[in-house]
């Protein structure tokens, strides 16, 4: 059975135009909702074209499907739909509705989502109008147009046709508990309290969300810590006030020192009894942003797969939810991260060990319908794989098949799933992975956790006043918190006091890793271990200019290119890394507990090309094969990608962006490089106008060296000179950035030649018949780079003239 205890919400959201498509008279069309699926991604002009047309795209689906608003008289006949389905009621009610009615209730309670044009009075009126009861005290949504009502099942059928309602789905009762088990040092944070840094996270806010109060009085915060929680089991408020030192520690005990000793902390709860339950992704919604929030820790997850009371192994059936693309926990969090321009940290769980079990036959219990434990009944695996195995004392049954058997893989908790939050694991001083970090892939097979930092043996603050050691990715994970302050205050000053956008922090955290485990990344360490001080030296050599971290943008569509160079001065190793904040999307209702199977909504894809013209391309991971190394190809899943060069030559390499599929759009990315931006003076050519032999630049002088240049694309240059003279003649060209062709005709003449870029060629030819008028051409072949010019000398003969001997008088 699947562990449905904290009561938690559905979130599902679609925009939609508030007002019907109009005909050509100006009168009100009658349109309803629908599914559409185009045959490629639709462009700002496909867009339009269809509204004319009586059908408003709106919100992302998965499989690059849209909700859509279609006017009822509209015959669908265009070549760039598949098809538009229209949005029936039963296709609207998710399959966790029903389980919540098989309980035997009259009365179930489910989550009812609304479009996003609907405000909340008229949704008040759509759940009374089916018979739905709500709380009269709320006035609002919760986030993504969500409700949470009392519905009977003889009323379900009628708020699902009214076309105000998205989708209608069960609540979902998981339990959240702590993900507990010198970290400056092994982030290298510490180098960042002395000059030329001097940063303690002064001036930033940052949050995080338990399951009990911290202690706010600690010595340790100075009333830096705002607790906006009461309550909670002693281990919890010790967890707390723990992860909150490992943030912001002032350092009072020096070894006890947070990540960002003068940053300021508010913390809020997840549950009861410090906090009401299902408030904490409205508190996440509406509190953070107007405390000026930029970075919030999560150092908790759901409880999926095993769980241990009372000495007893308790198997909770909520596997599927694993690193699962959900609308319950993980598209709300994607979205209020890109409403709200807050980076949001999630530990990835402590669910990678294997349970230890009492007995030899592994006895364990399950969980009931309701999510408790069923006490009555003990479980056991047979030995022998016959299933009669197993003891008289194993009453609920003798199984064959473990109990996800893909450990450590496939353990990363469900909010840590999400596309745009950063997923930390735990490493041990050494750079180690600990046991008990769970590890990747996403479902989808997305790259989880993207980082590591210490979170084992971790010394911080506890109450009251006090101090003590935990681990687990709990620890971990307030160490990236930390640095994402410090990182703030960094960029505060670097560009003039603006704030950087949780896209960008992501970005620099992942750039700067050290590498880990498998070469590249990897579901087990994922980029690295976070490197705090490489990451700030990242934003200081950038100045603001744009030298190291460029924000990119792409229109909906496909096919559409960014592109710059950078610059590689000597041999060395070159990171360049995508990174963009992915729309949230709706995970089908008929999928398997309204998981996505794909989350990633636009694909944008990297590569980098060398001055030898070769392609790198991105890191990729196998989900089906989690503990191989990395391979390098086209990602289509990910919204992180990472292109490595091992000892890269020296020379300028073109970063080439694609937004090979921008569904919802616009789409920015950010880009950060290792090395700089190439710095190119603008392209000039003094013998242009010459793009045609009619005006062919010369003639020219035999022996004296002409420089050019391709500046434009498919710019031709043509040069003249006369031959005189029978015998040998010669044109020695040297190309810059870009590789050409050289094309020499005259009578009797007739040469081409290839030269790649940054070498030097020789044509040659014999001059027979004189007096010759000979052409040259040059041509780009390929890209033209940065610095696109040449230099060439001719060599031929020339009559000088009968010579006379000078007259005496």
């Amino acid at each position: 059975m699947r562990r449905l205890t904290l009561v938690l919400s559905l979130f599902v959201f679609a925009f939609v135009s508030n007002a019907a498509p109009a005909n050509r008279g100006g009168e009100p069309r009658r349109s309803h909702h629908a599914v559409l699926t185009p045959v490629r991604a639709l462009t700002d002009a496909d867009r339009a074209e269809l509204a004319a047309e009586g059908i408003e795209v709106g919100a992302p689906l998965s499989n690059g499907r849209h909700v859509v608003r279609i006017a009822d008289d509209v015959v669908v006949s265009d070549s760039r739909i598949v098809s538009i389905e229209a949005m029936r009621p039963a296709q609207k009610v998710h399959a966790s509705t029903y389980r919540e009615f098989a309980k035997g209730r009259t009365m179930a309670r489910v989550n009812v989502v609304f479009h996003k044009d609907v405000d909340f009075d008229a949704a008040r009126a759509s759940i009374l109008a089916a018979g739905g009861v709500m709380d009269p005290f709320k006035v609002r949504f919760s986030p993504s147009q969500r409700v949470e009502v009392k519905v009977a099942s003889s009323a379900l059928e009628a708020l699902a046709a009214d076309d105000n309602v998205v989708a209608i789905a069960g609540v979902r009762n998981l339990r959240a508990r702590s993900d507990n088990a010198v970290s400056a040092q092994t982030s290298h944070v510490t180098e960042l309290y002395a000059a030329p840094y001097n940063l303690t996270g002064a001036g930033v806010t940052v949050s995080l969300f338990e399951l009990a109060e911290g202690q706010a009085s600690h010595v340790e915060f100075g009333g830096r810590l705002t607790v906006n929680a009461t309550g909670g089991a002693t281990s919890d408020k010790q967890h707390a006030t723990h992860v909150a030192g490992t943030i912001g520690a002032s350092g009072v005990r020096v070894d006890a020192k947070g990540m960002a000793p003068a940053v300021r902390i508010y913390q809020f709860c997840i549950q009861t009894p410090c906090g009401d339950d299902l408030s904490f992704l409205d508190d996440k919604d509406s509190k953070l942003e107007p405390l000026g929030v930029v970075a919030d820790n999560n150092s908790w997850g759901f409880i999926l797969g095993w769980n241990e009371e009372g000495g007893e192994q308790v198997w909770t059936d909520a596997d599927i939810y694993y690193g699962a693309y959900d609308l319950y926990f993980t598209s709300p969090i994607d979205e209020i991260s890109n409403d709200k321009d807050i980076l949001f940290v999630h530990s990835a769980g402590n669910d990678a060990d294997a349970p230890v079990f009492a007995d030899e036959f592994s006895g364990h219990r399950h969980v009931n319908n309701d999510g408790d434990t069923d006490k009555t009944k003990l479980y056991c695996y047979s030995k022998n794989g016959s299933g009669t195995d197993c003891p008289a004392t194993c009453t609920g049954g003798c199984e064959t098949v473990k109990h996800h058997d893909t450990l450590p893989f496939d353990t990363i908790g469900v909010t840590a799933a999400a596309k745009n939050v950063i997923t930390v694991g735990a490493v041990n001083q050494s750079g180690e992975i600990v046991n008990f970090s769970s590890r990747g892939p996403a479902k989808d097979g997305r790259i989880k956790p993207e980082v590591v930092a210490r979170g084992a043996n971790v010394l911080s603050s506890i109450p009251t006043n006090s101090y003590g050691r935990s681990s687990g990715t709990s620890m971990s994970t307030p160490v990236i918190t930390g640095i994402a302050a410090m990182l703030t205050e960094q960029w505060r000053k670097t560009f003039a006091g603006a704030t950087p956008k949780p896209v960008e922090l992501k970005a620099l955290i992942i750039a700067s890793t050290q590498d880990l485990g498998n070469p590249g990344p990897d579901y087990t360490y994922g980029f690295g271990l976070a490197n705090a001080k490489t990451a700030a030296d990242l934003i200081i050599a950038d100045g603001g200019a744009g030298t190291r971290i460029r924000t990119l943008g792409f229109p909906n569509g496909q096919g559409s290119t960014q592109e710059f160079r950078i610059s590689v001065p000597s041999t060395q190793n070159v990171r360049v890394v995508l990174q963009w904040n992915d729309p949230a999307i709706i995970p089908s209702p008929t999928s398997d507990d309204e998981i996505a199977d794909v989350a990633l909504v636009n694909n944008l894809d990297l590569r980098v090309v060398g001055p030898d013209n070769t392609t790198y391309q991105p890191w990729v991971l196998d989900k089906a094969a989690p503990n191989a190394n990395a391979t390098k190809g086209v990602n289509t899943i990910d919204n992180t990608e990472m292109v490595d060069i091992t000892n890269a030559a020296p020379g300028l390499y073109r970063v080439i962006v694609t937004g090979t599929k921008v569904t919802d759009g616009p789409q920015s990315a950010v880009v950060v490089t290792s090395v700089p931006v190439s710095v190119v003076a603008p392209c000039s050519d003094l013998q242009e106008p010459n793009n045609a032999v009619a005006n062919a630049y010369g003639n020219l002088t035999g022996g004296s060296p002409i420089t050019g240049a391709i500046c434009t694309d498919g710019d031709l240059d043509f040069f003249k000179f006369l031959a005189t003279e029978t015998g040998p003649m010669s044109v020695t060209i040297t190309a810059g950035d870009t590789p050409l062709r050289v094309t020499l005709t005259g009578t009797g003449i007739s040469r081409t030649q290839d030269i790649a870029a940054g070498s030097t060629a020789t044509l040659n030819a014999d001059v027979n018949s004189v007096p010759n008028a000979i052409t040259l051409r040059i041509e780009a072949i390929g890209t033209r780079g940065d610095a696109p010019t040449y230099t060439f000398t001719p060599a031929f003969g020339v009559d000088a003239g009968t010579r006379r001997r000078s007259a005496r008088h």
